[in-house]
């Protein structure tokens, strides 16, 4: 609210469910937040009236025919709770909203703004989960394709799509969106994630493929079962100018190869893409299928967990690194140095004959001879590789892998490589930073340097504790000490909202223990260390942080339950009875030799006095 005369200026950057104009949200009462900002000293906002309609030309004409709140006397300015007629699924709305000053000056309506419901009922899907019939490339990214025919003019068109571990979406030859590792990683047995997309820009009258690519991702890590291959959910619906609709659903009229580029792929290993198996125009229509390569599809047993509209902000490619040097420890070995630890992957720039194989590995560290050390990895071999078809430039980079590294050592290379064939690929969650810290002293600066990118580079659809070796799990006793430095530096709210749901997702229900690590997939125990408060931390400074009174009501039970059990495990002296890691990580001469961590057991530290 900005006030000038008599003149109270109408509410700013109006959010539903923290986001601008979301575009797919199944929360049947969606809540509505906007900024009041005055000049004037003691000015605050005393009402508000929201509009909520079905079309943007009644909302213009002050019309709320899905609700009117009328004037509310408060000062509450975020969440403010739909209150108007059932929503409907695949549908958008319009709102806006004004609001009324302490001296009972109305302001003027906010612009307009809009969101767009996906499914608001898991009945709603009609598609069947698919996956390829073949188990005997277990680690190739199997490719689906659909063609169809499309006679009427298009007004608008959405697609729901889910494919696990990841997938990437394609419509006549071009990919949809820019979401990379996607979707986040969540306990399949309790949720999956599902995306939409506006892709009326994509589609034409005529003929028309989609095409999808999958990738293992932590699909292929499931604790409770082994999943032989990914699967694909998608659900395109479109409608006609004349009014009319169609809708196009995975089942078995789909065709899916195993035999594409993608050979292997990994989260810890890195990927393997082999150009000479490329398949042009596979997800173009009119394209010839070798039927000694492509088959229909099996139905796929679903993965267990409830359909959820994928609220967080994707993981992305955020920014670009140029490296800073390449060295020749070796003969025809390259040494890329980026002057800093990055999560991600690189973008290659390669020429030289078809069958030339180029070898990426990827590290933090280097040994004295100045080629790659990769024993901080332990097994996760965090290599990706190309071999070439032999077609000129030829520019790659992964699709379903990451790694933390400052470097990477190149193998196999044709021709000798300058710094510009080699370029760093920033790859997290795409949360905004909205604070920074800069001062006088160079060292609290590099500090927080080092603070603000050891959180970025941790930030991929869960907060992990490393995104380099074959752990990058969410450890609750790392971000019981984190989460409040994090949410200084990002917008966190969608990320640890979700994440909270995955605490959820790990509680036993006979006896309220969750476990150390979110989504549980066998790192960490269950019950976890006591020092896992972050379940009662985060949801707190989520509502101190940003007014959030939802989160703490949804998961108040649960703490409770969490505290019950820990209480059940405290003697008659107050003493927690239990410690897994207790004082973790201390100076090596105050650890025990040999202990779990490579030491980081506390030597002085009784673990029941960190769990107390």
């Amino acid at each position: 609210m900005y006030s000038t005369g008599e003149q109270v200026v109408a509410p700013q950057d109006l959010l539903c469910e923290y986001r601008v104009n979301p575009l797919g949200i199944d929360n049947p009462s969606p809540r509505f937040s906007w900024k009041v900002v005055t000049q004037e000293r003691g000015s605050f906002q005393t009402g508000y009236q929201v509009l909520v309609s079905q079309n943007l030309e009644n909302l213009e004409r002050d019309i709320g025919d899905m609700w009117d709140s009328g004037k509310v006397e408060t000062r509450q300015s975020l969440h403010v709770v739909y209150g108007g007629k059932p929503l409907r699924s695949r549908t958008r709305y319009y709102w806006k909203v004004r609001i009324w000053d302490q001296q009972g000056r109305v302001s003027p309506y906010s612009a307009p703004a809009w969101f767009e419901t996906a499914f608001l009922s898991q009945e709603d899907w009609r598609g069947v989960w698919i996956a390829s019939p073949s188990v005997s490339k277990l680690s190739s990214a199997p490719m689906f394709r659909k063609e169809f025919l499309l006679t009427k003019e298009i007004s608008r068109a959405r697609a729901y799509i889910s494919g696990l571990g990841y997938y990437e979406l394609r419509i006549n030859g071009q990919k949809v969106g820019d979401h990379v590792l996607d979707p986040a990683w969540t306990d399949y047995t309790k949720r999956v994630f599902y995306v939409t997309y506006d892709v009326t820009p994509y589609l034409r009258k005529g003929p028309n493929a989609i095409g999808v690519i999958l990738g293992n991702g932590w699909f292929a890590y499931s604790l409770t079962k082994m999943h032989p291959t990914p699967q694909l959910l998608f659900q395109l619906h479109i409608e006609f100018q004349d009014g009319t609709e169609e809708c196009i659903v995975s089942d078995r009229s789909w065709q899916v190869t195993v035999n594409g580029p993608i050979v292997e792929n990994s989260i810890y290993h890195g990927e393997i893409y082999d150009a000479r198996l490329e398949k042009p125009g596979w997800d173009m229509p009119g394209y010839t299928m070798d039927p000694k390569e492509w088959c229909i599809p099996i139905i796929a047993e679903p993965p267990g967990g409830i359909m959820v509209a994928q609220f967080l902000e994707p993981i992305k490619v955020v920014q670009d690194v140029i490296p800073v040097n390449v060295s020749s420890p070796k003969p025809g070995i390259y040494v890329f140095d980026f002057g800093q630890n990055i999560a991600g992957w690189v973008k290659l720039r390669v020429r030289g004959p078809k069958g030339a194989k180029v070898t990426m590995r990827f590290a933090e560290l280097l040994y004295e001879d100045g080629t790659v050390n990769q024993e901080n990895l332990r097994t996760a071999r965090a290599t990706d590789v190309y071999i070439l078809k032999g077609e000129g430039i030829e520019v790659y980079e992964p699709r379903f892998t990451y790694h933390g590294f400052r470097y990477v050592q190149l193998e196999g290379l044709p021709e000798k490589p300058g710094l510009e064939d080699v370029v760093g690929r920033v790859v997290r969650s795409s949360v905004k930073q909205i604070g920074s810290f800069r001062c006088s002293h160079e060292l609290l600066n590099k500090i927080q340097q080092n603070a603000f990118w050891t959180e970025a580079n941790n930030l991929h659809g869960i907060p992990t504790d490393c995104p380099q070796r074959d752990e990058r799990l969410g450890w609750l006793n790392d971000m019981t000490v984190r989460a409040e430095a994090a949410l200084y530096n990002f917008d966190l709210a969608c990320l640890y909202t979700k994440w909270l749901d995955d605490i959820k997702d790990t509680q036993d229900p006979a006896t309220g223990a969750i476990a150390d690590t979110a989504p549980f997939r066998g790192y960490g125990r269950r019950p976890a260390d006591p020092v896992a408060m972050s379940y009662l931390v985060v949801p707190w400074l989520l509502h101190v942080f940003y007014g959030d009174r939802q989160i703490l009501e949804k998961h108040y039970e649960g703490m409770k339950r969490w505290i019950a059990y820990l209480e059940k495990a405290t003697d008659e002296a107050g003493i927690v009875s239990y410690s897994y890691y207790g004082d973790w990580s201390p100076p090596l001469t105050e650890s025990v030799p040999g202990s779990i961590g490579a030491g980081a057991l506390s030597a002085t530290t009784p673990g029941v006095f960190v769990s107390t």
